[in-house]
């Protein structure tokens, strides 16, 4: 068996940009954990409430955990400029493109659960 601990995605959102995300591992995942513990309960209980800074709130937090998932996750950025710069995460977070973000921050996320057909094997 071989196992390889990053993948590379083609982004969707940004044609020509790949970029390589960091599969899950029991040292990683504890660490991730550790990240995102209170963020996901602030989360949580903003998501639940009714009135309008309830949302907002809830919107921010979600960014927030968007960041630390790609802060976490993606390894690598190729085929993107920003400003002139060769894009890294943190230039992508601060001032990328932002669909281009969510798709590498979907991207992480999806490779830290099970989808459907692997949790049945």
């Amino acid at each position: 068996m071989e196992y390889t601990s990053i993948v590379t995605k083609e982004s969707q959102a940004c044609p020509g940009v790949r970029f390589r995300v960091r599969r899950l591992s029991l040292a990683r995942r504890m660490e991730l954990v550790k990240q995102i513990r209170e963020a996901g309960r602030a989360l949580e209980f903003h998501a639940a409430g009714s009135g309008i800074d309830d949302a907002i709130e809830a919107a921010a937090i979600r960014a927030e955990v968007d960041a630390i998932y790609m802060r976490w996750g993606v390894e690598a950025i190729e085929g993107l400029k920003i400003d002139g710069a060769p894009a890294c995460v943190e230039t992508m977070i601060a001032s990328g493109p932002d669909g281009l973000a969510r798709e590498m921050a979907e991207a992480v996320h999806a490779e830290l659960f099970l989808n459907e057909d692997e949790r049945k094997n």
